[in-house]
Parts: C-alpha cells; sequence; structure tokens
C-alpha cells in the first residue's frame, strides 16, 4: 500500500502554475511542463496512452507558451527602452 499520493504534489504544482498564468508570468509553463512529465510517467505505467498521449500534446504546448512568451517579453522591453530613450 502506497502511503503517499504523488499526484497531490503535481496538483499543489499545476494549481501554483496557474497562479504564475494569471501573473502573466512565463514561469507558468515551466511548472506545467514537469506536471505535464510526470504525468506522463504516471499514464504510461498505469496503461493510460491514450492520457499520455494528451500529456505530451500538452507538453509540447508548454513549450511553445514558453518560447511565446518569453519573445514577447523581449519585444515589450525593446519598446520600453526606446519609449524611455526618445523621451
Amino acid at each position: 500500500m502506497n502511503i503517499f499520493d504523488f499526484t497531490w504534489v503535481v496538483a499543489i504544482i499545476s494549481i501554483t502554475g496557474t497562479f504564475f498564468n494569471i501573473k502573466k508570468k512565463v514561469f507558468c509553463f515551466y511548472l506545467w511542463s514537469i506536471c505535464e512529465a510526470i504525468c506522463f510517467i504516471l499514464d504510461i505505467q498505469n496503461y493510460q496512452y491514450g492520457r499520455a498521449f494528451l500529456d505530451i500534446f500538452s507538453f509540447g504546448m508548454n513549450i511553445y507558451g514558453i518560447i511565446l512568451w518569453t519573445k514577447e517579453n523581449r519585444i515589450e522591453s525593446n519598446d520600453i527602452e526606446r519609449k524611455v530613450k526618445n523621451g
């Protein structure tokens, strides 16, 4: 019998990711990627292949979110710097 249910840790990490998403922080995608990787392993172990496929897809979307949000943050930072320089 397993005394510790690891899915609670995943749930807490995921909820924390949602908090950072509300705050518009790219860190949310890193947290969600960790959750998806863990869920993928658990789903494979439990022969939940359809759910495991969803985990892989969601992981990919998180990577895309990291790339997109990081790029947008760089563009916004450059715009702010130009506005400050130009007065």
